[in-house]
């Protein structure tokens, strides 16, 4: 029982971040609530993304659902908006930061909740009809193999 709770916290962190939702929400909460100070939980959740987002990318690219001409420009735009955000945290209260995360999650969480309209991919406009269809019928067939049809 001792190592179950750990485990179930990294398990839905990395199943939440496996599905794009940010399983960070899940595993900072579980090492807060564990006696990490914040500075510790932040960088234990970033060691533990590295592996998860290795086979997500793994998977997702291997099901065609990268757009690989993205990547550079992702690349370069992460380390900045770290830095950004490194020199922000530390510029804020600590007590503040929470509240902000706090608020973002639940954001995050209603929109997922409410939000389901289902809008044509860039890569669907101005195709004609039939080339969608085969597009359709590429994303029926990824979402069948997820869910284990």
């Amino acid at each position: 029982m001792n190592g179950l709770i750990p485990a179930a916290a990294g398990f839905l962190a990395g199943a939440a971040g496996s599905m794009g939702l940010g399983g960070g929400f899940v595993l900072i909460l579980y090492l807060s609530w564990a006696g990490l100070s914040p500075e510790n939980a932040r960088a234990a959740n970033l060691l533990f993304f590295i592996p998860t987002a290795i086979v997500s990318v793994l998977i997702n690219k291997r099901g065609g659902l990268i757009d690989t001409r993205l990547i550079p420009y992702a690349a370069a735009a992460g380390p900045i908006g770290a830095v950004i955000g490194l020199m922000i945290s530390g510029a804020v209260d600590p007590s503040l930061l929470r509240v902000v995360f706090a608020v973002m999650i639940i954001a995050v969480g209603a929109r997922e909740l409410f939000h389901r309209s289902e809008k044509k991919s860039s890569a669907q406009v101005g195709k004609p009809a039939a080339q969608n269809g085969g597009e359709k019928k590429k994303a029926d067939a990824m979402h069948t193999r997820r869910a284990g049809l």
